[in-house]
């Protein structure tokens, strides 16, 4: 964007050039307002453990953000069988997930589009993500918790025990939980309890 700043004869800035200047200095701030990325607080976890695929898989690599600013880590040799990261992050366009099978040390790597995934209201949710053989899955974690706690998670992370969770990829659940009825054994409790 060219700005053009003319002088008035008697030396100084004419009113009118100082105005192009002043509006063209607001929409450029504007414009940087405009596209900085969308802050929500809420978490990436995942637990390889407690979700019995550290055993058979070893974590290097994953990416959650967006264009502008990602929560990362990459170690070739292999990263921590569990990790959480918490705290005001931007709605997450994307999950890239690299990881090694122990027992033939294949390579597998998958990156998740989340754009079409999360739910609009994501505050205090997790996303955490399985390994399982060569297929990866995502799910998101609510604040809301199942009373009383399952004895076995009904999805493959133990995390569906305590809270309501749904899987987001690679079969996209209904946020809602239309999908799963309303006697499912992990619908949320009532408010009041």
């Amino acid at each position: 964007m060219g700005v053009m700043v003319t002088r008035a004869t008697h030396g100084g800035f004419s009113a009118r050039a100082l105005l192009r200047v002043s509006a063209a200095l607001l929409l450029v701030a504007l414009a940087a307002c405009a596209t900085r990325p969308r802050l929500v607080v809420h978490g990436l976890t995942y637990d390889g453990w407690r979700d019995r695929w550290h055993p058979q898989a070893t974590l290097l690599e994953y990416a959650y953000g967006d264009s502008y600013l990602m929560t990362s880590q990459k170690i070739e040799r292999g990263l921590l069988p569990a990790s959480a990261v918490f705290g005001a992050m931007p709605f997450g366009e994307f999950l890239y997930v690299r990881w090694r099978l122990k027992a033939t040390g294949e390579t597998f790597h998958v990156r998740v589009d989340l754009r079409n995934r999360l739910p609009a209201d994501l505050l205090r949710h997790e996303l955490t993500f399985v390994i399982d053989g060569s297929q990866l899955y995502v799910f998101v974690v609510t604040p809301e918790l199942i009373k009383p706690h399952l004895s076995s998670p009904p999805l493959k992370t133990w995390r569906s025990a305590h809270n309501v969770t749904y899987e987001i990829f690679p079969t996209l659940r209904s946020p809602d939980r239309t999908d799963l009825g309303e006697a499912a054994p992990w619908a949320p409790a009532s408010r009041d309890q």
